[in-house]
């Protein structure tokens, strides 16, 4: 008997990842702190280039703070993107924030932070997989920067990982120590992660 059943459960190969339940793990998120390990190879990199990340978001604001090599901190506010350099110089390029493409890439990036499904299926189809679900841009999509994209996952639905690839260039992202804080519920701080 013991046999049979573990034989059904290696005949039917391993759990996909469910959108439904991502869904629900990412609606309406309030918060997500997270440090992240940041690799980049390519055509342009001479070798691996290695970056420790400190990633804030709130519904209002992402920040993408780069500790080391270089100190700089990149904050994105609705349509605002503003860059503080390692001696604490800013500049804004709130100029841009009326060209279609520059929304559309920061409106891409609240999307991959947040996970939400919904967006990223406007411009890429997604196949789920075991713990991962792989996005390759349509025909047409705004962000057609990106070949592919994988989001990797632990069995609790919170991201690990994050690979971005471009024609040349290879990101890889790996999320250490990340708080995430869920919807509201019935008005109290918020349920536990």
């Amino acid at each position: 008997m013991v046999a049979l059943i573990i034989a059904a459960v290696l005949a039917a190969g391993p759990a996909r990842l469910d959108p439904d339940v991502l869904r629900a793990r990412y609606a309406g998120l309030q918060s997500l702190d997270a440090e992240v390990v940041q690799r980049k190879e390519g055509r342009f990199w001479a070798r691996p280039f290695e970056s420790q990340i400190r990633l804030r978001y709130t519904p209002d604001r992402i920040v993408w703070e780069t500790l080391s090599p270089v100190h700089s901190t990149v904050t994105i506010e609705s349509k605002r993107l503003a860059i503080t350099d390692a001696s604490g110089s800013s500049r804004e390029l709130g100029a841009t924030a009326g060209d279609p493409r520059v929304v559309a890439l920061l409106g891409f990036f609240k999307a991959l932070i947040t996970v939400d499904l919904e967006s990223l299926n406007r411009d890429f189809a997604i196949q789920y997989g075991e713990r991962e679900l792989v996005a390759t841009p349509r025909e047409g999509a705004k962000a057609r920067l990106f070949e592919s994209i994988r989001l990797q996952f632990d069995a609790r639905y919170d991201l690990i990982a994050m690979e971005l690839v471009t024609k040349t260039e290879r990101t890889h992202l790996t999320f250490r120590a990340l708080e995430r804080v869920p919807p509201l519920a019935n008005g109290g701080a918020g349920a536990p992660p």
